[in-house]
């Protein structure tokens, strides 16, 4: 499996850190990516979110341990238990990607990143868990433009641990989209291809938006290429790259 990975991530207006992390980690030809969005309420959330991002980073890059969505899930309640003193009332929405090098992938997600795949234009594969669409289906464009997706109905919070929802594939090609609801949301699908290319947005009010794009060929030897797209808060740890 040869990966291809790009992180892009803009500030927001609304707090004065950008709050979108992402942390990639590659082992004996598997590979784990990871978004987190620490909620723009409370002072560190920033700061809970990358303490996130680290922890399931450096466990995967530092276990041989067979990875299923259990072992992910357990992996988890672990890692909210030992950041609940340090962050007692953190938020954060977050989405785990993982893929074998056979193409087998497992997605585990919870609050408002979105896994999309994207062909010219993107496809989203999961949906939001927000109090907007909490009680019926609704189109993601109805979800972004509601006032309520901004109450979440279950995320990462320090609080209580709730488990994520799951999605598997026997076999996963092509590029996808882990994507914060920044991107998602707030960006028409122009303005979502332009940030795709390294656009920068110029609206004066607004979230910090990200997206970690992947490409995937399962045709391919087993390598990880990795751009950071001169974004910040992209943690890395793989066999051949340490950052």
């Amino acid at each position: 499996m040869k990966i291809e990975a790009r992180w892009l991530s803009q500030k927001g207006t609304r707090t004065d850190d950008n709050r979108d992390h992402a942390g990639i980690a590659g082992r004996h030809g598997e590979f784990l990516a990871i978004v987190a969005d620490g909620a723009t309420n409370g002072s560190n959330n920033g700061g809970y979110a990358r303490a996130i991002v680290e922890a399931v980073v450096d466990w995967f890059a530092g276990t041989d341990d067979a990875c299923g969505h259990e072992l992910m899930q357990a992996k988890l309640r672990e890692i909210h238990q030992a950041l609940r003193k340090s962050f007692p009332r953190g938020s954060a929405s977050i989405i785990l990607f993982h893929v074998t090098d056979t193409g087998s992938l497992t997605v585990l997600h919870s609050g408002d990143c979105l896994l999309g795949r994207h062909d010219g234009q993107v496809h989203w594969q999961v949906t939001p868990h927000t109090l907007a669409n909490a009680l019926a289906d609704m189109p993601l464009d109805a979800i972004a433009r509601s006032p309520t997706r901004h109450l979440l109905t279950q995320s990462f919070r320090s609080r209580e641990f709730m488990a994520p929802d799951v999605l598997a594939e026997k076999k996963a090609s092509g590029t996808l989209l882990l994507a914060t609801d920044g991107f998602w949301a707030e960006l028409t699908e122009s303005e979502q291809e332009a940030f795709l290319c390294g656009g920068q947005s110029a609206a004066p009010e607004r979230d910090d938006r990200s997206v970690l794009r992947l490409w995937l060929s399962a045709e391919e030897p087993s390598k990880i290429l990795l751009d950071d797209g001169g974004s910040t808060n992209f943690y890395v740890r793989t066999q051949a790259h340490q950052k």
